[in-house]
């Protein structure tokens, strides 16, 4: 079990005190996406999205792989520590709350393939 000082806290509780960055962690708990597809479910600007993931990834919440070209935001919890716990309540709590459910089904639906432009 992994112990926590003040500023660690600190950094988590104030990453998960924004609606958008809930927003960003239950569309991550579907699965994996490039930041085009965070974008799009959630209808922000990809500076605002980045700036999220930033904060979200400091405060250790999410972390992302490299795969060519695309870069894959995730959900980075360790089954045994509080904070997943923490972290799986608040969304448990969300999951009746209209704008995540509409999150949710924009999420199932996109495609990075279709929305993210690339170039070869």
């Amino acid at each position: 079990m992994k112990k926590y000082n003040l500023k660690d806290i600190e950094k988590v509780l104030s990453a998960l005190a924004e609606r958008n960055r809930l927003r960003i962690l239950a569309a991550l708990n579907y699965r994996p996406m490039a930041v085009c597809e965070i974008r799009e479910v959630l209808g922000l600007s990809f500076s605002t999205v980045s700036r999220h993931l930033s904060i979200l990834t400091a405060a250790g919440l999410v972390d992302y792989d490299k795969d060519g070209k695309w870069v894959h935001y995730r959900l980075n919890l360790d089954p045994k520590s509080e904070l997943t716990s923490l972290v799986n309540w608040l969304l448990q709590q969300l999951t009746a709350d209209e704008i995540f459910r509409k999150d949710l089904e924009k999420a199932r639906q996109v495609d990075k393939n279709l929305i993210c432009r690339i170039p070869h």
